[in-house]
């Protein structure tokens, strides 16, 4: 198997909807946000590529919808996401709280339905230069008469 990595960074703000932190449920916070998108094949095109990295235009075109926007989950009062709405050009709200762990799912699912058809391994989603949150789907392989996953527990 094949592995590639594309690295994007955007700046965006959000407000969590539950947090250990109050900071972050009560204040609108920003993060210098870097993306890594891990792109896999089994085998390389006529080139010697899993894919040419200036095909992945669709990406970079996603992630600039996110830059300098405003992120709330749709479970704040509706007078405040209202007044927020009149005032902010970019405001993204999302059915879920907009921690690193839903957003690297947002953003693995949405890398894979992107055109180009890019195989979309996982999504890692750094919010910190110390904290990042990482999204791989559950795959299941059939391998010799056994299904096979490295970190599967049986109950």
């Amino acid at each position: 198997m094949y592995t590639i990595r594309k690295q994007f960074t955007f700046e965006m703000a959000h407000q969590l909807s539950a947090a250990a932190s109050q900071e972050c449920v009560a204040t609108i916070h920003g993060h210098s946000y870097v993306i890594e998108v891990f792109l896999e094949s089994r085998d390389l095109d006529r080139r010697g590529m899993v894919i040419d990295f200036g095909a992945l235009q669709s990406l970079k075109a996603y992630v600039a919808g996110l830059d300098h926007a405003l992120m709330l989950p749709d479970t704040l009062p509706k007078e405040y996401l209202d007044t927020l709405k009149r005032y902010n050009q970019k405001l993204i709200i999302v059915p879920f709280n907009p921690t690193a762990e839903n957003m690297a799912r947002m953003l693995y699912e949405a890398f894979s339905r992107l055109p180009g058809g890019h195989s979309v391994a996982k999504v890692r989603l750094h919010e910190t230069t110390t904290g990042w949150a990482e999204f791989r789907p559950f795959v299941c392989e059939f391998i010799g008469g056994k299904f096979h996953r490295d970190d599967f527990t049986p109950s």
